[in-house]
């Protein structure tokens, strides 16, 4: 009897590790998504990028104790077309005998290269290999020779268990490959973004041991949709389709991002795992590039016997390098810069200074981004939309009379510049 029953206890758990770690806010857990994200950014930041996802998943409804799944992720752009990752993760199991931990070297090609074409279109591979162990400690396990009818459990561990089994641990190579794809359209107020990815390649999923060969073959089919709707609020439809152990998983959610100030977005978004659970989620985008997120998630359909519950917090921060492409030509535009003269008027008053001095640098910028051939419309945008709010800031500043002369020239080359500016976001 006390066989049969290590025998149930064992594959019990084996079932359990024999699927990946789930993580509901999957979308910025790119790694573990989709190997040819590595790499990928939305948006302009091009620098490294950290992520990191903790959650707990309850089976008994609980929130002290549950599995335990955690990852962190870096990855950045090596090139116009290449980018390079890396990935951990880890998957203990609640009563903490199974575990799992992935260590994985990631990198993506991108086909079509977003800077060659504003930024409108990106195609990309990706490949990821590294090591996969699987472990068992068996000191948790429970025996029917340790029941004790006196004991809250039923059982009492410090009864001999008559049984011989020890602490078990598997290393299998690890390989996952995906593509992604994603587009603007209808005057880039919308965005769609798509991958198929298939992770532990080579593995059978009719094995019969779990642990001494790695984990079951899991594909993910991926596809969201990037709205703005004015320029407040910004939503974003997803769906995921994932596979593994014979086991089908369907995803549906929507993100709602609320611009409220320039450096300051509050998120919320709910996600319905078709018949297993619904999750709420609550985050906030901050200075652009930090994002932090925290979901809660209860059992639906066919869990909510188990009161199954969980908890989960992500963060993301990218490295601050907004204009790297303007930044890449600096030296070039020096090498060939030609500004024409301004009048020079000798002043001691600290607004005729400051003033005149914003007006130089607004202009310098300017020139530099005519002058510049292989630049996006978005990074043009961008500093454009930072000079009006410069103007702004300098229409407050009260100067002295005898500047107007000067002030005028350097307004009237500034409105050449940005003439010249128009015309190339039109053409391009």
């Amino acid at each position: 009897m006390k066989h049969i029953f290590s025998l149930i206890t064992l594959i019990i758990g084996l079932s359990t590790f024999a699927q990946d770690a789930r993580y509901y806010q999957y979308d910025l857990n790119t790694l573990y998504l989709n190997p040819a994200l590595t790499g990928e950014r939305i948006y302009a930041f091009k620098g490294v990028q950290l992520n990191t996802n903790n959650g707990i998943h309850s089976t008994n409804g609980t929130r002290g104790s549950g599995n335990i799944v955690s990852s962190i992720g870096v990855d950045m752009p090596f090139t116009n077309r290449i980018a390079i990752g890396q990935f951990l993760g880890n998957n203990k199991s609640e009563s903490g005998s199974f575990n799992t931990f992935n260590f994985l070297l990631s990198g993506a090609y991108k086909i079509i290269n977003p800077a060659n074409n504003n930024d409108k279109t990106c195609l990309s591979i990706g490949l990821q290999f590294g090591v996969l162990n699987t472990s068992m400690n068996t000191q948790n396990f429970t025996y029917a020779s340790q029941y004790s009818p006196t004991s809250t459990t039923g059982f009492d561990n410090s009864f001999a268990s008559g049984e011989n089994f020890t602490r078990q641990s598997f290393y299998s190579f690890d390989n996952n490959v995906g593509i992604y794809y994603r587009t603007n359209f209808i005057k880039e107020k919308f965005m769609l973004a798509t991958g198929l990815s298939f992770y532990h390649l080579g593995s059978n999923n009719n094995k019969s041991n779990t642990l001494d060969k790695g984990a079951d073959l899991r594909s993910n089919f991926h596809i969201n949709l990037i709205c703005h709707v004015g320029k407040l609020i910004t939503l974003t439809p997803k769906f995921l389709y994932m596979n593994q152990s014979n086991v089908n998983e369907y995803n549906a959610g929507l993100l709602i991002n609320f611009k409220v100030t320039k450096h300051a977005e509050p998120i919320i978004g709910v996600n319905w795992i078709l018949q297993k659970a619904l999750v709420a989620q609550l985050g906030l985008k901050f200075n652009e590039n930090n994002i932090f997120r925290v979901s809660y998630s209860t059992a639906t359909g066919n869990y909510i016997t188990s009161g199954s519950r969980g908890m989960e917090f992500s963060y993301i921060h990218i490295s601050n390098r907004k204009l790297q492409q303007i930044k890449k030509y600096e030296d070039e535009y020096k090498k060939k810069e030609n500004t024409e003269p301004i009048p020079q008027v000798e002043t001691n008053d600290p607004e005729d200074i400051y003033y005149l001095l914003k007006l130089k640098n607004i202009l310098s910028r300017l020139t530099m981004l005519v002058s510049i051939e292989n630049i996006s419309s978005k990074d043009i945008q961008r500093e454009l939309d930072k000079v009006k709010d410069e103007l702004k800031e300098l229409s407050h500043i009260h100067i002295s009379a005898e500047m107007s002369p000067l002030v005028d020239s350097y307004i009237l080359q500034i409105s050449e510049k940005l003439k010249l500016l128009e015309e190339k976001i039109k053409n391009k």
